[in-house]
């Protein structure tokens, strides 16, 4: 059998008949099994979905698939993971098991996305979308990203208050539209990023007008309600908010290359569209921007 192998043609070597070198070939969408030790010492089990890929040279005429996915498969399938850095060594050894697999190229990009159910004391059972992220150089650079994704809830402050200026009243206390609104922000660095998902977790919901929740009784969604419509935000201010909330925290484990990036997605209630808010900034930027201290 060995015999066999060894004579087996290696059509992956054979020349292409247009030498032009490819930037990525991914295995995409390949499920792998990933459990996290929760506060408790339990095990959260998810199913995560990893595409991995790697460059190749104009003399090759393929890269070997089956490398990339037994790497995969050998390193990440069935992982216990304690928290986000975790995941991030985790891919940085399959970014590495490529690049060592795939002699041929000169870079490994790995990324996995997955949904969990995250619970504290105030937050009951709500989806997250977690994105993590490494490339590696064969020359030993790398870059890890981080992004962490969840649905809160927004009160339009423009309505309010023109609601309360026509019927007389005050703000806190006058009907406005609210909507579900889409908060996803990502981190990316040259080193590990060490945050607990925990930590970014308070950082997001503390960006909207209020959390949503999966349960609540009567009197429990009367204080929600209450609280969204005393903190009315626009998406822009979502956006800004986490930002700066971001910075504030974890500005002192991040490079000054580190980017920060904030997408808001708000599901119009009086719109038939959304409203799409972006937002991209370093460390660096946001040093200079408040250099002068903190705005609050």
């Amino acid at each position: 059998m060995e015999l066999i192998q060894r004579d087996l043609p290696d059509v992956q070597r054979d020349a292409p008949l247009i030498p032009i070198a490819i930037n990525n070939v991914c295995v995409e969408g390949l499920k792998v099994k990933l459990c996290l030790k929760n506060r408790s010492g339990y095990l959260e089990c998810s199913i995560a979905s990893v595409t991995a890929c790697v460059d190749l040279g104009k003399e090759f005429r393929g890269v070997h698939v089956s490398r990339s996915v037994e790497d995969i498969l050998n390193i990440a399938d069935g992982t216990i993971y304690d928290d986000l850095p975790d995941l991030q060594r985790i891919l940085r050894d399959v970014a590495g098991g490529l690049i060592t697999k795939h002699e041929y190229s000169s870079k490994a990009i790995v990324k996995l996305k997955m949904q969990h159910l995250y619970t504290s004391e105030d937050i009951n059972a709500v989806p997250i979308n977690m994105r993590v992220a490494v490339e590696l150089g064969k020359d030993g650079r790398v870059r890890y990203g981080v992004g962490v994704g969840v649905i809160g809830m927004s009160v339009c402050p423009c309505a309010q208050q023109v609601y309360a200026f026509m019927e007389s009243l005050t703000a806190p206390n006058a009907p406005s539209h609210s909507q579900r609104a889409l908060l996803y922000v990502h981190i990316d660095s040259p080193t590990i990023i060490d945050l607990k998902l925990s930590e970014a977790m308070n950082v997001l919901f503390s960006a909207f007008s209020a959390p949503i929740k999966s349960f609540l009784k009567r009197e429990q969604e009367y204080k929600l309600v209450k609280r969204a419509f005393e903190n009315p935000r626009f998406a822009e201010d979502i956006a800004r908010e986490a930002v700066y909330m971001v910075y504030k925290v974890f500005h002192n484990r991040l490079s000054e290359d580190s980017n920060i990036t904030t997408k808001v997605v708000s599901f119009e209630s009086v719109h038939p569209f959304n409203l799409y808010v972006r937002m991209k900034y370093s460390i660096g930027e946001l040093d200079k921007i408040f250099s002068k201290g903190v705005i609050k």
